[in-house]
């Protein structure tokens, strides 16, 4: 099943094509690396393929939904979409915790559920026993995996990751593409942007994005690296 897909996705801002006619489809079970040099267009696809931006022409759906249709886009994300932000975008004023637990309580979820939910996936990433802590007080690597715990909560669907491992070591990184690798297996789909051919390898699809344009896709996926 697709999870979500692209078709002939044009971006513009102002006088410049961030994208020009992209389509891309990212399938259920299936993690799909975007490379290409900077300003190619990669954050822009992600942007468009989580509902954070519009299409200046083309459709985006998301498990069939064409996003320009859905009323209520931040509810969407909710439920189905986990991103994780190159700046990260954790709340200063709440923990750790309570930062992955936002989503999930902003849906319903009782807090003591919500709760829950947020100490497992931060000991999936390895900053539990930072869990009370604000993100002023974590180091860089830290907050990443915060925020990569944030996106993981939950039953969604489709995860949008923009660089995640940029603030990670190698192994931690590492261990960051096996529990993203893991989410895919268990269903979800995965887009994932990085400059990394290390991580790209755990890809089952590599699309290279320049000037706007997918310019190459590889379907290799590198056993070596895992």
């Amino acid at each position: 099943m697709t999870v979500v897909e692209l078709r002939d996705v044009t971006r513009e801002h102002g006088q410049a094509h961030a994208l020009r006619g992209v389509s891309l489809e990212v399938a259920q079970g299936e993690l799909v690396a975007v490379m290409g040099p900077s300003g190619s267009g990669k954050s822009t696809l992600l942007n468009l393929a989580g509902g954070l931006d519009r299409p200046t022409s083309g459709t985006v759906r998301i498990e069939g939904r064409d996003l320009a249709e859905v009323r209520d886009l931040a509810a969407l994300r909710r439920g189905s979409v986990g991103y994780v932000f190159q700046d990260l975008n954790l709340i200063p004023s709440l923990t750790a915790a309570e930062n992955v637990m936002l989503p999930r309580e902003l849906d319903g979820v009782r807090a003591a559920q919500a709760r829950k939910e947020a100490l497992a996936v931060l000991a999936d990433v390895g900053v539990d026993q930072f869990a009370d802590r604000f993100p002023e007080e974590l180091s860089g690597g830290q907050r990443q995996r915060v925020a990569i715990a944030r996106a993981l909560v939950g039953e969604r669907r489709l995860l949008l990751a923009d660089e995640p491992t940029g603030a990670l070591d190698t192994a931690t990184g590492d261990e960051i593409l096996s529990l993203l690798r893991n989410r895919c297996d268990e269903g979800a789909a995965v887009l994932l942007v990085t400059h990394e051919p290390r991580y790209a390898a755990w890809a089952d699809r590599v699309v290279y994005l320049r000037d706007g344009l997918i310019a190459e896709a590889s379907a290799v996926r590198l056993e070596s690296a895992r």
